[in-house]
């Protein structure tokens, strides 16, 4: 007979890691709900009510809306459990950081854009909602809907000083104005 924890207690989960790298950073007052589906740490969501009242958030459905980090901190129910297993669920309360200029924060959500071969610093991103990661591009080529993104942050770490988290890529961006 089968139980769920047998289930998925050999099940390697792949789930988007992170790390917030400023000092002072600014949060949605007692975070938001999560709709609509499961949402991965260190993307972005946009945020509404619901019938309640209650503040909630969703993946940023279009770049043109006014988006905010979803950073909840993880909470380890098993000491064996590897952060690529945290996600924030539908009905679960999520911290919401403020993206306010200068905030720095990595990422593993995110992927080169067509020309860019490695990354540097100075390449620019923005959050593309259909593929759930920040899309790095060079100024000078960006992806088409980098100009229409309300929310730009510029990349500040190099392939020289590329940070790993638990054995997954990531990097560091710095929010724009």
């Amino acid at each position: 007979m089968a139980t769920e924890f047998l289930k998925s207690y050999g099940k390697k989960y792949n789930h988007e890691v992170g790390n917030l790298c400023s000092w002072k950073i600014r949060v949605v007052p007692y975070g938001a709900l999560i709709e609509g589906e499961a949402i991965d740490n260190f993307t972005l969501v946009e945020m509404g009510f619901n019938e309640d009242g209650e503040r909630t958030c969703k993946q940023l459905s279009d770049v043109k809306n006014k988006g905010y980090l979803i950073a909840s901190p993880e909470r380890r129910v098993l000491e064996s459990e590897s952060i690529t297993s945290y996600f924030n669920d539908i009905g679960e309360r999520a911290r919401l950081v403020i993206l306010d200029e200068m905030i720095r924060f990595d990422t593993s959500a995110f992927e080169l854009n067509t020309g860019v071969k490695e990354l540097k610093n100075g390449l620019v991103a923005h959050f593309d909602p259909t593929k759930k990661k920040f899309i790095i591009s060079d100024i000078a080529t960006a992806h088409v809907d980098y100009a229409n993104a309300r929310d730009k942050f510029l990349v500040v770490s190099s392939e020289d000083d590329m940070e790993y988290l638990c054995g997954k890529e990531t990097v560091r961006l710095e929010v724009m104005a």
